[in-house]
């Protein structure tokens, strides 16, 4: 009976489903405002002590109770001259957490993600993309929650991994492995050209390391109002942008690699700032929010497209429009399976929304609004302005940056290493050919019928590092490559051949 018990519970641990997952079952945003989900079929307004216009970011334990969240500003800290880094971390008791202030932060919408620590289950990281100088670049602090009897500490604080002007919006996907994680920073560059460099980042038990930063998709012309977000499957990272600019890329969840991209709106501002945006659970719908001031026009609007049309832009249906002072943010999907869209009451005495300047409280900021059946066209998808109620508490432009922790591995594919033996090659492209010959020590790569003139090869561990890479152009259909291997450990490895037309993956074995 024990035997049999613990092979059930292997096989469930293998299986890469999510039972008893609820990290995501509190949400932390605007003037003290919550949502509790722990009953899904009925949310509830809770507290929290976050002041923010924007950022924020929270995360449960795997029985949907609360361990802290995060969040610009801490007020002490913004009203100090001068001071930019006004991140906060709260524990579970609506405290703030030991050293857990002064992170980086810049009162801006997005800036911040947590992720778990795959070699820690009492760790998290938060990551925080400092926009523009001083704090430019990719932060992390480090939470462990075996401190202060499960309130937690920030053992380390701001980090910072790149140097680059950043811009705001991050967000970051399980690796396919249903362990690891990858972290997406989009780089703002605007001299001498405006940049389209994407950079990935592997979380993984052996720490936080960088992927080939990426050239891929329009340049962007503006760093503040950048989102992006997974589909639900985390194989496809969508972006909008405030000059008009909708992107999707598909993402390789084994190598952290974007390909194709995909624009189906690049309008140069004309039809407003694209601000937030969230795609249905089944991947068929977009919605987007937009805040139009051209010609002098205060409207601003919710947008549904359909993700399935072939003209996408084409099919774009206004769900509603908002007048100012009345001004929508950011859209988030909850847990429930609903999207939730926060306006914020843009008025007289708004000060931009800072918070502090005022107390009017309003149907607008005193609830959020419901699309409560993502899934379907149109009206059929029963958008509800203001029918959540906050209980008191106030909405402004932001809702939790939190990505999918729920999303299990990606059950048979290359980097299915977690429950599948080595030896075992699954989901490999037939006209690429890897053979390791131990006695030379050589893995011999070949490929034939390749479509496409300039070739990238990558070679990646277990973890899904990149631990050999070259470019090069391609005279024929054909490929071969020697690649010496003395130096390397034993273990698996992923041979991945990409063209700009093609990608060719295969496994192979060092003993």
């Amino acid at each position: 009976m024990k035997i049999a018990r613990f092979l059930f519970l292997v096989l469930l641990l293998l299986s890469g489903k999510s039972y008893s997952q609820n990290t995501d079952r509190f949400w932390a945003f605007g003037d003290s405002a919550a949502i509790d989900f722990t009953n899904l079929n009925n949310p509830v307004p809770s507290y929290s002590i976050l002041r923010s216009r924007g950022t924020c970011a929270s995360i449960c334990d795997s029985a949907g109770d609360l361990l802290f969240y995060c969040g610009t500003p801490h007020v002490s800290l913004w009203l100090t001259p001068g001071n930019d880094n006004v991140g906060y971390v709260v524990n579970k008791n609506n405290q703030l957490m030991q050293n857990g202030d002064s992170l980086v932060g810049e009162l801006w919408y997005q800036e911040m993600i947590i992720v778990p620590n795959p070699a820690n289950a009492n760790q998290y990281y938060i990551f925080c993309a400092g926009v523009l100088a001083p704090n430019k670049g990719l932060f992390y602090s480090l939470v462990d929650m075996s401190y202060n009897n499960g309130l937690g500490k920030v053992l380390q604080k701001n980090i910072q991994l790149n140097f680059d002007l950043g811009c705001d919006g991050i967000t970051a996907v399980k690796h396919g492995n249903g362990r690891d994680w990858w972290v997406v920073f989009r780089n703002w560059t605007y001299s001498p050209a405006y940049s389209n460099e994407i950079k990935v980042y592997l979380i993984s038990p052996s720490g936080i390391s960088p992927n080939q930063p990426q050239n891929i998709g329009t340049a962007l012309t503006n760093e503040s109002f950048f989102r992006s977000k997974f589909n639900t499957l985390g194989n496809k990272l969508y972006s909008v942008a405030a000059d008009g600019l909708i992107e999707k890329y598909d993402f390789d969840r084994c190598t952290g690699f974007l390909s194709n991209a995909y624009t189906f709106a690049n309008l140069g501002g004309s039809y407003g700032n694209y601000w937030g945006f969230a795609i249905s659970p089944d991947e068929s719908k977009l919605y987007v929010t937009s805040i139009n001031r051209t010609n002098n026009i205060d409207s601003s609007f919710l947008f549904q497209f359909d993700l399935n049309a072939i003209n996408i832009f084409n099919s774009i249906d206004t769900l509603s429009t908002f007048q100012v002072p009345d001004v929508p943010g950011i859209l988030q999907s909850g847990p429930d399976g609903k999207i939730y869209l926060s306006v914020t009451w843009a008025g007289s005495d708004s000060c931009f929304d800072y918070l502090y300047c005022y107390g009017t409280v309003n149907t607008t900021n005193s609830n959020i609004s419901v699309i409560n059946h993502p899934d379907s066209s149109g009206a059929a998808c029963d958008f509800q302005p203001f029918s959540f109620n906050l209980g008191g508490h106030k909405a402004y432009w932001g809702l939790p940056n939190n990505p999918n922790y729920e999303l299990a591995k990606d059950t048979g594919s290359v980097c299915d290493t977690l429950s599948v033996g080595v030896n075992e090659l699954i989901r490999s492209n037939s006209n690429l050919f890897v053979y390791y010959d131990p006695q030379w020590k050589v893995a011999f790569i070949n490929a034939d019928k390749i479509s496409g003139r300039k070739y990238d090869l990558s070679i990646y561990d277990i973890s899904g590092r990149v631990i050999f890479q070259e470019t090069g152009n391609l005279d024929s259909g054909l490929f071969t490559r020697d690649l010496r291997m003395s130096s390397f450990a034993s273990g698996l490895y992923i041979v991945s051949l990409t063209t700009e037309k093609e990608k060719l993956v295969k496994k192979f074995v060092k003993p």
